[in-house]
């Protein structure tokens, strides 16, 4: 008898589970809003795990309601499903506020909860988002297209800036390379034509920075003494290839589902934030190039080096961080209070990419413009174990006053050490020792200092102190506003307006 009622338990037991595995879930999914666009004769569907994702199944079409929602129940025995709205194709289908695909639905279900309703709202369908080449993506493509442009006319210019053109060209091809990838990734038909131009932008993370790196030391001509050979330099971008690979490999539809699914969007993360460390570090080393250049120059150029085309691309290399590391801390924010930030993550990266592809522009046109501006002499080490007799060294003083003095050549705005060295009948290293030793300057002060003075000497002529400082300034040499106030401030001590009051007041007459 024990065993009967031991039996009997044991079946009802298992009968009670098996109804639990067969009991279904009841979800109703209800569509309250459309985008503007849709359709008056549209019909909606519903895919997802339920019906193998079939767009466009007539037992899945969802039903009008008299107050305008569209509805749908499922009954099913999956403990969690994904699903998308459609048109009835896979190229109407649902997409985000921008257009791009979005990631799938998600239901958890439950039968012991009951009925489930899921309301949702359609922000876009993907075929009617609009063109694809609006204001922004025209920007991007135009900036890529610059650069292709400008790599056919550099390797076009015949002895001039050769081995840096080179580099410049490695640089431009990455960028336009990186900037339509990220195009692609707006237009659905590319996108499902060629997934993997969506790691375009990725995989110049740990590339860009060292090109730019030595195509600023071709360009000046001034190498970092730095104790690793140069393919070092690009370990870092070998080893995030190779964890790319696997990605690269794949077949395009499961590399599309990845994608929208936002399941490889972690590994994008982490890599993006330890290339911004690598690439800050690289954008540090070009700040000292440019340093110590600025520096070095001075014993062989009169006028202030031109540096504010370098210094423009590394503010905007420099813009790009900032808005970068904006986007980690939306990320990081939104993480940490359980929010929602895709679009306003969206928008900060677009915003990275659009100042990126400014540098195509300031690139293409100093290159074009002035591409021989940056060519540093070679400074000849000092002088320690020459001698240069007391006779010659008062006989090229002579001559440096009469040229200063007489012929004025320091009005000259793009006069070099070799040039004045070839006027007074000399080599650079003789001149530059008569220069530090006589005059007890550097061949940078040593012209400035007159030009100073002519500017000095012309403002305090009454019929002249109508002009402006700057068109005097350029008159006597200075080839910038910025060059004239720092060699004026160096010589003098203070500044232009400062200096001219204390003359014109120790000029003036005392009254008795």
């Amino acid at each position: 008898m024990g065993n009967a009622r031991l039996i009997k338990h044991f079946w009802l037991l298992a009968f009670g589970i098996c109804l639990s595995c067969i009991a279904q879930a009841q979800v109703t999914i209800r569509v309250e809003q459309l985008p503007e666009n849709t359709p008056i004769d549209a019909r909606l569907y519903l895919s997802g795990d339920f019906n193998d994702w079939d767009p466009g199944n007539p037992d899945y079409a969802m039903v009008r309601q008299p107050d305008g929602v569209w509805e749908f129940t499922i009954n099913t025995n999956l403990p969690i499903f994904g699903y998308k709205v459609t048109r009835g194709n896979w190229p109407s289908v649902e997409g985000r506020p921008n257009g791009r695909a979005r990631p799938n639905r998600i239901v958890k279900t439950n039968p012991s909860d009951g009925p489930t309703i899921q309301s949702i709202k359609i922000a876009s369908w993907e075929d009617l988002a609009g063109d694809p080449i609006n204001g922004y993506t025209f920007f991007l493509l135009f900036s890529a297209f610059q650069g292709l442009l400008l790599i056919i006319a550099l390797n076009g210019i015949q002895d001039n800036n050769k081995s840096s053109n080179r580099v410049l060209s490695v640089l431009l091809f990455l960028i336009s390379f990186a900037l339509v990838g990220r195009v692609t990734i707006y237009d659905r038909e590319i996108f499902q034509w060629m997934p993997k131009l969506f790691l375009a932008p990725e995989l110049i993370l740990f590339l860009y920075s060292p090109v730019f790196y030595f195509y600023i030391q071709a360009l000046l001509k001034f190498e970092e003494k730095l104790p690793i050979k140069p393919w070092i330099h690009f370990i870092p971008f070998g080893i995030h290839l190779l964890c790319y690979s696997p990605l690269l490999l794949m077949e395009n539809q499961l590399f599309i589902d990845k994608v929208v699914e936002e399941e490889i969007h972690v590994y994008v993360a982490v890599a993006g934030a330890i290339a911004w460390f690598f690439n800050a570090y690289y954008l540090y080393r070009v700040h000292l190039i440019l340093k110590n250049y600025d520096k070095a120059s001075t014993s062989t150029q009169s006028s202030g080096n031109n540096l504010g085309y370098l210094n423009g691309v590394l503010l905007v290399n420099g813009i790009c961080l900032v808005a970068w590391f904006s986007v980690y801390l939306i990320i990081g924010f939104s993480e940490l209070f359980d929010l929602n930030v895709v679009t306003i993550r969206e928008y900060a990266t677009d915003a990275v990419w659009g100042v990126f592809a400014i540098t195509t522009y300031v690139l293409g046109y100093y290159a074009m413009n002035q591409p021989e501006v940056f060519k540093l002499p070679k400074v000849v080490e000092k002088y320690k174990d020459s001698h240069l007799p007391d006779g010659e060294m008062v006989v090229y003083k002579n001559r440096l006053v009469k040229a200063m003095e007489e012929d004025e050549v320091f009005m000259n705005p793009e006069l070099t050490l070799a040039q004045l060295a070839e006027l007074v009948h000399t080599n650079t290293h003789t001149l530059s020792r008569v220069i530090n030793e006589g005059f007890g300057k550097s061949f940078y002060d040593f012209i400035n200092t007159y030009r100073v003075e002519a500017f000095t000497e012309y403002m305090l002529k009454p019929d002249n102190q109508q002009e402006t400082f700057l068109s005097v300034a350029l008159k006597v040499g200075f080839n910038s506003k910025t060059t004239f106030n720092r060699a004026f401030k160096k010589v003098t001590g203070t500044t232009p307006r400062a200096y001219l009051k204390e003359r014109s007041e120790e000029s003036a007459p005392v009254k008795a």
